[in-house]
């Protein structure tokens, strides 16, 4: 089976990647700190949990426009633009705005993810990318084809 899918690197890819890897990573690392910092310095009459929860979105009130703005920048920047293809052996990028073509092994996938949302490949590149389709873009062919490398992954 082979799958080919368009893949552009815009503000809505770029800001749904921003938005796996916090959930997947970052957002534990901020209730820990809320949390820490709600148990060093409580805030007067609020209690350890109270403080915490203050803490918490204090941090996310400072977050969501430093990862809009960042994304806005990076989507500036980025002229990722390939159809890529799918197959049972490798993985070939095949470039819109260049004249290149790639082939990857899938062990250039370190992580394939899928949920109720979608399908997310995280990539080995030096910088954190991250593919991903929304299960209402992909036929039922093409999620079992997901579902089976992710098994073999």
């Amino acid at each position: 089976m082979i799958v080919t899918k368009r893949v552009q690197s815009n503000f809505t890819s770029i800001l749904r990647a921003k938005i796996y890897f916090f959930l997947k990573k970052s957002l534990w690392m901020y209730l820990t700190a809320a949390f820490l910092l709600g148990y060093a310095a409580p805030v007067s009459s609020f209690g350890i949990f109270l403080s915490s929860l203050i803490y918490f979105a204090f941090l996310f009130i400072i977050l969501v426009p430093l990862y809009y703005f960042s994304t806005k920048r990076i989507a500036k920047k980025n002229d990722f633009d390939a159809d890529i293809e799918f197959n049972d052996q490798n993985i070939i990028i095949r470039h819109r705005n260049r004249e290149m073509v790639e082939t990857k092994e899938w062990v250039w996938v370190k992580k394939l993810d899928i949920n109720s949302q979608g399908v997310f490949l995280v990539v080995d590149n030096p910088h954190r990318f991250l593919i991903s389709f929304s299960k209402n873009e992909l036929s039922e062919n093409e999620l079992q084809f997901f579902e089976k490398k992710n098994r073999n992954i």
